[in-house]
């Protein structure tokens, strides 16, 4: 509803958004303020993590951290010490209130909403929403900037200490709920109240300032989570002891011909020199003397995945065919053809400028409109149905000389256009990789009135493709999210990145890399991790990842730093390929990374219709927490504990061994400090793991490229 003003009036409209609705223009917030940002100085870091160093006229600050630290937000000196700021509070809300000053009557001085850092301004105030936002910029301004010296007794002295203001909430909000025999109106009046100092000042949904772990506090905000809610009692010391009271089931992680039990067949009866019809055709060049693979998809870096992989796959295949005296795929026998791929992470590297040569139609040439926002995609009524694109892809390829002479397709993102791709030519030759969610993107080009027409094609696709073992998902979630919407079991089958055969692990320098991020809350990170290493003499030198930086140049680092976010990103199995140690968020911390803008894997930043599932699908399966339903739009970080810790098993992140875990920023710093020997010892155990995975997922592929040329063959 409208905003309201003390005397109950709608107030007026304001020139500034409310950035905290708007995930956009929080990103662009935070980016503002890092480019703005003053050089870091010594000591900034405590002042704005601990309230530490604010002068003496704000001692009580850190009497009531170390507090805190003692005794928990229940401890006897916490509780009074939080009550008599919390009474502050109340009384000066209250005075401003009577005085006039939260009718928009009065211009006060704060931290102004339209400056990126807070620069201090004269600014209107309708409600007690305006001060909690101002607290929140005075924390952009303490983060970026040099804040102005606030008196103790402005506003309670939270201008000068903004965690104070969530910390002390809290407190008083945890008291009611262990203590307490409130009605339910008022426990969900004191919820509400804590909600929202935590998620303002906390810059939810991307957690932009929220670095507690990070502090001295002896607190975290997933200590705090797990207490949000309206219900009397059951409060929790920590994350860690609700995990305790609350185990989950542990994932159930089957190898890929557990899963396509008829493709192993196959493979068993190629491996005895039975049943290959295929190979010859796979395996013989065209008049230009090379086997031609078509590779559609939009994600460039997944494309060269998939041609490394299938290259390798091929390279034993043909050889094994005898229709060479040497590998045949190999080198340069492959003639290859991309169809509707961005370059995305590509731009301004050999290995992009190699994909837009051999690329025969760009995304936008062929379906009207660019894929996505960032690529140009105005917010229109969709151009498409499910019916005439079908018709439209089958028209296209019986004219697309390539096409229609490859001996192998392999087609990924999006994964509705491979179900819509072989709706139009069946399945013959046809190579499918599950990565991303299925429905992503789908309201772009269809929208919601054509899921109707769209389920019977991937019960047909599913139908022929997935008994044959010709669908496998690149990523475990993935796999799962797509039994969950469809009923559809294919096999997990991870990326491999061989591509990068040539860039091995070659360290020349200690430094440790920072790889590129665009989450909203990586500049706050970056600009934290900077104030923090001010006061860390003996600290590594991380250094930030510039664009189009080369796989060569990435392996002569250290070390890589990583924010993941998604659950699956090709990134990390670029770099585990590479065997170079890499530094990604231990368990909690990654919830705050890997799930707020998780849309291309049925995540919140998606529309809801990414997230529906096929009405009439058999065999659907039901695991003890839906992959979906914490992944609504609305973000709710105090609901779905165990939805979250359950499926973050099923990520890359989890799941890739060798990886160094980091629990805070000065846990991140103690980890990439590590000795050179310590470093390659790391690398040769992630060299050895990748090997491995490599040998299982090649027979994948090399089973389900002679399983496609097999079914041509027969057809």
């Amino acid at each position: 509803g409208p905003r309201r003003c003390t005397d109950g009036t709608a107030c007026p409209a304001k020139d500034t958004p409310d950035l905290e609705d708007d995930d956009e223009a929080l990103a662009a917030e935070v980016a503002q303020a890092e480019a703005e940002a003053v050089e870091p100085v010594s000591g900034r870091a405590a002042a704005w993590l601990d309230c530490e160093g604010l002068g003496e006229e704000h001692s009580f600050w850190p009497i009531f951290r170390e507090a805190y630290r003692r005794g928990g937000p229940l401890g006897m000196e916490t509780t009074q010490l939080a009550y008599v700021k919390w009474s502050e509070w109340e009384d000066t809300a209250d005075r401003m209130a009577v005085s006039g000053e939260l009718s928009g009557q009065v211009s006060v001085l704060l931290p102004g909403v339209q400056y990126a850092i807070g620069t201090v301004v004269e600014t209107q105030l309708w409600d007690r929403l305006d001060l909690v936002k101002a607290f929140q910029r005075a924390s952009f301004q303490a983060l970026f900037g040099h804040p102005p010296e606030w008196s103790k007794d402005y506003l309670a002295g939270f201008l000068s200490c903004p965690v104070g203001f969530v910390l002390t909430h809290y407190v008083v909000f945890l008291v009611h709920k262990a203590r307490s025999s409130l009605p339910l109106a008022e426990r969900m009046m004191n919820w509400e109240s804590m909600s929202i100092a935590f998620g303002y000042i906390m810059g939810l949904p991307p957690y932009a300032l929220d670095f507690l772990e990070s502090s001295n506090w002896g607190i975290t905000s997933h200590d705090m989570v797990v207490n949000l809610n309206a219900e009397a009692g059951g409060v929790f010391d920590s994350w860690d002891a609700y995990c305790e009271a609350n185990p989950v089931p542990p994932p159930v992680l089957k190898q890929w011909r557990e899963d396509a039990p008829d493709l192993a067949r196959f493979e068993a009866a190629c491996t005895e020199g039975r049943d290959c019809s295929g190979d010859h055709a796979l395996c013989t060049p065209d008049e230009s003397g090379k086997v031609r693979v078509a590779l559609v998809g939009e994600h460039g870096a997944t494309n060269m995945d998939h041609l490394s992989s299938i290259k390798a796959a091929l390279r034993e295949v043909c050889a094994d065919a005898s229709l060479y005296k040497e590998a045949a795929a190999g080198g340069d026998e492959l003639d290859v053809a991309h169809f509707f791929a961005y370059l995305w992470s590509l731009t301004g590297t050999a290995e992009g400028a190699s994909l837009q040569a051999g690329l025969r139609m760009s995304w936008e040439a062929f379906w009207g409109e660019p894929l996505t926002k960032s690529q140009g995609r105005q917010a229109a009524e969709p151009l498409w149905t499910v019916s005439k694109a079908v018709q439209a892809l089958q028209s296209y390829v019986s004219r697309e000389p390539f096409l229609r002479r490859a001996q192998i397709i392999v087609c990924c993102e999006p994964l509705w256009m491979c179900v819509l791709l072989h709706a139009a030519i069946g399945g013959a030759r046809l190579v499918v990789r599950a990565s991303m969610c299925l429905l992503h993107a789908f309201s772009h080009v269809f929208g919601a009135s054509e899921l109707g027409a769209f389920w019977p094609l991937v019960r047909a696709f599913a139908a022929d493709m997935a008994p044959r073992g010709a669908v496998s998902a690149a990523a475990r979630i993935s796999a799962e999210m797509l039994a969950f919407q469809t009923g559809m079991r294919v096999p997990y089958v991870p990326a491999l990145s061989l591509h990068l055969s040539n860039a091995a692990y070659a360290p020349k320098t200690a430094d440790v890399l920072m790889f590129r991020s665009q989450l909203p809350s990586a500049p706050s990170f970056r600009r934290l991790l900077k104030l923090i290493v001010a006061d860390w003499p003996e600290a590594p030198r991380i250094v930030d990842m510039p664009q189009g930086m080369s796989f060569a140049d990435i392996s002569s680092f250290r070390a890589v730093v990583m924010l993941p976010h998604v659950p699956h990103a090709l990134r990390l199995s670029d770099v585990c390929s590479m065997g170079l140690p890499t530094l990604v968020p231990a368990d909690p911390l990654i919830h705050k990374f890997v799930w707020p803008y998780a849309g291309p894997f049925c995540g919140r930043s998606d529309p809801e219709l990414s997230r529906s599932v096929d009405p009439l699908a058999v065999n659907r399966s039901e695991p003890p927490y839906s992959p979906f339903a914490f992944q609504g739009e609305e973000y709710a970080p105090e609901q779905f504990h165990n939805d979250r810790r359950y499926w973050l098993q099923y990520t890359e992140w989890e799941l890739r061994p060798h990886l160094l875990r980091w629990r805070s920023i000065p846990h991140l710093l103690e980890l990439a400090s590590l000795s050179e020997a310590e470093a390659w010892e790391i690398s040769s155990r992630m060299r050895r793991h990748h090997t491995e995975i490599v040998h299982e997922a090649l027979a994948w592929w090399r089973a389900a490229a002679r399983a496609a040329a097999a079914l041509e063959t027969a057809l």
